[in-house]
């Protein structure tokens, strides 16, 4: 259920090693999507990664990473078939993607395979969509990391209508579909949702939020400021003819419960004792958004069940 007016979700764990220093199985994130629905929570959401380097990734956006952090890989359960165990293994929250890369799939296999999970799920999919942030994960995977904003514009040209139920013509530089469409459909007949996520943004992914995007994520974990990033995705629509009261406003917040203490120079989360948590969502929660997704810490069924006595004070 809502808590204030606005949706709150839970960022599940399918990183090595992300449990509290244990690695997740798939009964594992089943059950922390099914303890999320006991809790109230109104979605569940799944990274898109497979492998990579978080030291060369960090240093490729400019943050500092301890040295004994070079060259150690972190791999991850692949998002997809993890969202269509999900989508059957749950009755009411929402599943998002926070977010897939559509580079990492030909877009209209993408749109396809996002169909069928909506189907699976009757519904309750948000696909959450973005041009990728992990160069090493390129580069061990084979995938093109050069020109990615342009590659991901042209993947939104196939997947966006396609989902809407038309018969997709696209001959662009780097993908084509000639009459790709959907069909059987699944419950929704213009398909579930598109978020697009943003670390930085440029203008034109800026841009590509505003003609595209039901929803837009900001990624709050790192330190951003949320009515900074608000405003420039404001802009965006009013230069390109959006009503931004029509685009659904996503934020992404790291939560460390009670006692934990953050170790990642690159996470600059909510912390302290459980009113004091209370307090900093309840703060949160009054800005101009609609969804937060809370990565969690420790990322367990324990864990839950302190957010389960923050969210408490927030009634």
């Amino acid at each position: 259920m809502p808590f204030l007016g606005k949706k709150i979700g839970l960022l599940l764990p399918l990183k090595e090693k992300v449990m509290d220093g244990r690695t997740p199985r798939a009964d594992d994130v089943i059950a922390m999507a099914r303890r999320a629905e006991d809790i109230g929570l109104d979605s569940v959401w799944l990274v898109d990664h497979f492998l990579h380097e978080p030291y060369a990734d960090e240093q490729a956006f400019g943050h500092d990473m301890p040295e004994d952090t070079k060259g150690v890989t972190v791999g991850f359960w692949e998002c997809w078939t993890m969202a269509a165990g999900l989508a059957v293994a749950t009755e009411r929250v929402e599943i998002g993607t926070l977010v897939t890369n559509t580079g990492y799939r030909n877009p209209a296999l993408l749109a396809r395979m996002v169909d069928t999970v909506d189907e699976l799920s009757d519904g309750r999919l948000i696909l959450g969509v973005g041009a990728g942030d992990f160069p090493s994960e390129y580069d061990m995977f084979g995938y093109d990391w050069d020109r990615r904003v342009g590659r991901f514009e042209e993947a939104l040209q196939i997947i966006c209508p396609m989902l809407k139920g038309e018969a997709v013509r696209f001959d662009g530089e780097f993908y084509r579909a000639l009459g790709a469409e959907l069909r059987p459909r699944g419950p929704r007949r213009n398909g579930p949702p598109i978020l697009i996520g943003l670390l930085e943004g440029g203008p034109r992914m800026r841009r590509l939020v505003a003609q595209y995007a039901d929803h837009w994520n900001c990624w709050l974990v790192g330190g951003r400021d949320y009515e900074t990033c608000l405003d420039t995705v404001v802009a965006a629509c009013e230069k390109h003819g959006r009503d931004p009261a029509t685009l659904v406003k996503n934020a992404a917040i790291g939560m460390w419960m009670p006692g934990r203490e953050c170790t990642n120079p690159t996470i600059k989360p909510m912390t302290g004792s459980t009113e004091q948590l209370a307090d900093q969502l309840h703060s949160l929660l009054r800005k101009d958004l609609d969804h937060v997704v809370i990565w969690l810490d420790p990322m367990t069924i324990e864990g839950l069940d302190q957010l389960d006595e923050v969210l408490a004070l927030l009634d």
